[in-house]
């Protein structure tokens, strides 16, 4: 091997991927088309894990050379999220950090900078003495945010946009026609909202005027294709082999998310002690990979709880749960769904229309991101096939434990502890179509550095 890599960089669970990032080229393109037009503002949104960080970093580089990026969290004020933008400004301001299309520091604009950022300091002084809340706008209004960054040629990402409050959200979407309208003076100028599956409504619900100025570009799962394209490009860097029976499975479980593919794969290789390029290449095997989804379920197995316990908050999710549990593992049409309630539930009153508002819930982080939709075959289908083995196990333990309608919160507990238990038997068990031990070029201990 000419190149050297570590683990850390190849299967990357929690940060974008570089070297095994893969071109989807219809969303690629659109991306890439959004960054150039001038004042297009943009909403990137899907799944957790479906790769909408990892797209989005490795097509920036293409347009810019620095941005911006505030990763919104849970009670951030608008407040907050400005000063968070103004603050990693000051390598541009104050450092003077500069690039091939900017090698100068505006004075004025620098000045204006400087400025802001003295009066921000007098008020944290004055915050720590009188203990009043520091009255950000006053200083830093959007229209002085977006000249400063104007100015410095950078762009904005919004991270986990749909974890603002509600009550600011007019005031971000509204932020985003500021930029839009100073775009004739700084070209560069934009704001790119990265989010779950209803962050696009939500720009256009809280600001009518963006109806039509807003790039919505939905990042759909990966094709099992692109899954093991991810797989083959770790192999290569790293030096090892991980057959097509194998690459199948990983992409079967992973269920078009990469970053499940990217834990189960990280795993993998630090069961066997590889954390850098091998010497010597090393073939896995299914006793391997056995291993490593038994600790992925693990590691998840809190998640996986917490995901299901959401689902089961909201009304009627729970024989929507059931239904798509005991249907098949592939997903079913809405009508299907119906059609199925209709005749295993018969006191079931669920609509046509109530069950597609639950799906839709389900398939928000509020309510644990459980199911997903496919466009293009029009199904509705668990996140991954170990929410789907643990729907069916709960379900399984409800139907042979309780009888009674309504359950309590603590036989609830006791449900999903039992269903956990239950799918971490089943995948303790070989995978069919597998020979524990098959097709192993050599142990582990051997070729590594």
């Amino acid at each position: 091997m000419s190149t050297h890599y570590t683990l850390n960089d190849v299967f990357t669970p929690s940060r974008p991927a570089r070297i095994t990032f893969v071109d989807r080229e219809k969303i690629n393109n659109r991306i890439v088309r959004a960054l150039k037009i001038p004042g297009m503002q943009i909403v990137i949104y899907g799944h957790t894990g479906s790769g909408k960080t990892t797209l989005l970093e490795n097509k920036l580089f293409q347009i810019y050379e620095k941005h911006i990026r505030t990763n919104c969290m849970k009670g951030m004020t608008f407040e907050q999220i400005l000063l968070d933008a103004f603050d990693q400004l000051g390598e541009f301001y104050t450092d003077e950090v500069t690039n091939r299309r900017k090698q100068t520091v505006d004075a004025s604009a620098k000045a204006a900078y400087l400025d802001i950022k003295l009066k921000l300091g007098v008020s944290a002084e004055d915050e720590e003495l009188t203990k009043k809340k520091r009255v950000v706008p006053q200083q830093l209004p959007p229209q002085s945010l977006a000249r400063l960054m104007g100015q410095a040629g950078y762009c904005w990402v919004l991270e986990d946009f749909h974890k603002i409050e509600e009550k600011y959200k007019t005031s971000l979407s509204q932020m985003m026609k500021v930029f839009m309208d100073m775009s004739d003076r700084y070209p560069d100028l934009k704001i790119i909202a990265l989010g779950a599956v209803n962050t696009a409504r939500e720009v256009v619900q809280y600001d009518n005027e963006m109806s039509k100025r807003v790039a919505e570009i939905h990042v759909e799962p990966m094709s099992s294709d692109e899954i093991k394209e991810v797989i083959k490009k770790g192999c290569v860097a790293l030096n090892i082999t991980i057959d097509q029976k194998l690459s199948e499975d990983i992409a079967h479980h992973s269920s078009g998310l990469a970053s499940i593919c990217h834990k189960i794969c990280y795993i993998l290789c630090d069961n066997a002690d590889i954390h850098s390029t091998l010497k010597q290449p090393l073939k896995f095997n299914q006793a391997d990979l056995q291993s490593a989804l038994s600790e992925y379920i693990s590691d998840e197995s809190d998640t996986i709880k917490c995901s299901f316990d959401k689902a089961l908050k909201l009304k009627g999710a729970e024989d929507i749960l059931w239904a798509l549990a005991k249907i098949n593992g592939e997903g079913a049409a809405l009508e299907k769904v119906f059609d199925y309630i209709k005749e295993n539930k018969q006191q079931s009153k669920l609509t046509s229309e109530r069950i597609k508002e639950i799906l839709e819930g389900l398939g928000t982080e509020s309510y644990g991101e459980s199911v997903k939709f496919d466009l293009d075959s029009a199904k509705y289908s668990f996140s991954d096939p170990f929410h789907a083995a643990f729907s069916l196990a709960y379900f399984e333990e409800k139907e042979k434990n309780l009888t009674s309608k309504r359950v309590t919160r603590e036989e609830t507990a006791k449900l999903l502890n039992d269903a956990l238990r239950m799918l971490l038997q089943s995948h303790a068990q070989p995978l069919d179509g597998y020979n524990v031990g098959e097709g192993s070029d050599q142990s582990f201990g051997d070729g590594r550095e």
